[in-house]
């Protein structure tokens, strides 16, 4: 009830805030000031943040272009530099994230996620060999939750093109993707610098505080139900049970490493150079490994095709994993936790089709449907409850 409390009293000053900008209509120009949107900057505010280590660099002009609008609102910024700029080699094409909108405000906000991205940015991603963009700035205002996440464009540098998440992956980009995670979870297996982000746990907190992700969830679940396995309709009950149950074992019973938290298909990329990449940084956190694997390969699988591919690409993962740098668990221990890990990435999509009026539009229906078909597919299969003991 604190949290909630809490909650609504941030709700009125985001609020309050928001009608500020609608009236003074800020353009951000300084490095200390937080933007509005992607199209709300300067000039002045490109150059504090990208030129900050090239002295006499200078952006001369920018424009934008391919907005849209989800949990962020996103555009695609083109940057004209100077000609100490321009030899210095400083990005051109970049990609903006910001929260523009009361909706992503209160989800992000609230939901602790406001600077996930940039603190990836930041902090992790220098130290990572694996398909990701490259951060450039990040910064989040506390009072406003407004929020900016500055990055290269893969679409315009690496020709990428993002993953259709109704349409079936290929055997061989699945496991680019899933080696891709170990070389994440490998890199920082137990690694110190991992104490500073949230656990599963906390993050279901917070979005229990923020959304009524349980309510939204039995929701959700009645709303696919055309495409859950009968042995899981009506089920809600048990069903958040072994959410809770599979949250606690990945926050404390298994060792904690840099989770990318949401990894779901449509989260992924495809390069001209044919490597699967992430993207979406947003829900980083710290805990058990297998939090990823399962929902990575259960939301990007064809019933058939994780049937047939699952054990082969766990053993893909514990191989990656082990050159990186990771603790490799034995093949059946890591398949009782790809198993009990599943049901997270069912409230994600439950909570996702069953939200309530407040909640923003992230996802079509079909996605969600056809996310929702694979994810829950794979508990039947996997007996996740039982493995769960729920």
């Amino acid at each position: 009830m604190n949290h909630k409390l809490w909650l609504l009293g941030r709700s009125a000053t985001v609020g309050t805030h928001i009608l500020g900008e609608k009236i003074t209509r800020p353009k951000a120009r300084s490095i200390d000031d937080v933007p509005v949107s992607g199209e709300k900057i300067a000039p002045e505010w490109l150059t504090a943040v990208l030129c900050r280590d090239v002295p006499g660099a200078e952006v001369l002009s920018f424009d934008t272009s391919n907005g849209s609008r989800g949990t962020s609102t996103r555009v695609a910024i083109r940057v004209d530099y100077n000609d100490v700029g321009t030899q210095a080699g400083l990005p051109t094409e970049l990609f903006a994230k910001t929260t523009t909108a009361f909706s992503q405000r209160i989800l992000l906000g609230g939901g602790q996620m406001i600077d996930g991205e940039t603190r990836f940015f930041r902090d992790f991603r220098p130290r990572l060999d694996m398909e990701a963009p490259i951060g450039y700035w990040g910064a989040s205002d506390p009072s406003s939750w407004r929020s900016i996440a500055l990055m290269e464009d893969i679409v315009a540098t690496r020709g990428a093109v993002f993953s259709e998440p109704t349409a079936p992956i290929a055997r061989d980009q699945m496991e680019d993707l899933i080696r891709n995670l170990a070389r994440l979870h490998g890199t920082f297996w137990e690694d110190s610098a991992i104490a500073v982000l949230n656990t599963p746990a906390y993050m279901l907190d917070a979005y229990l505080a923020a959304i009524d992700m349980k309510k939204r969830c039995e929701v959700g679940l009645r709303r696919a139900e055309e495409v859950v396995p009968e042995a899981l309709h009506g089920q809600s009950e048990r069903l958040w049970a072994g959410v809770e149950r599979a949250i606690t074992i990945a926050t404390d019973d298994v060792p904690a490493t840099l989770l990318h938290g949401d990894p779901h298909i449509g989260q992924t990329y495809l390069t001209r150079d044919g490597r699967m990449g992430y993207v979406d940084w947003q829900v980083v956190m710290r805990g058990g490994w297998a939090h990823d694997f399962a929902y990575a390969v259960n939301s990007g699988c064809e019933p058939e095709d994780r049937r047939a591919w699952d054990r082969e690409l766990l053993k893909a993962y514990l191989d990656e994993l082990g050159h990186a740098g990771g603790a490799v668990p034995s093949f059946d221990d890591a398949w009782l936790l790809y198993r009990q890990q599943s049901m997270f990435a069912y409230a994600a999509w439950a909570f996702t089709i069953g939200r309530a009026a407040y909640q923003p539009k992230m996802q079509s229906t079909e996605t969600c449907l056809t996310l929702l078909k694979r994810i829950t597919t794979a508990i039947d299969d996997h007996d996740s409850l039982g493995a769960l003991g729920v």
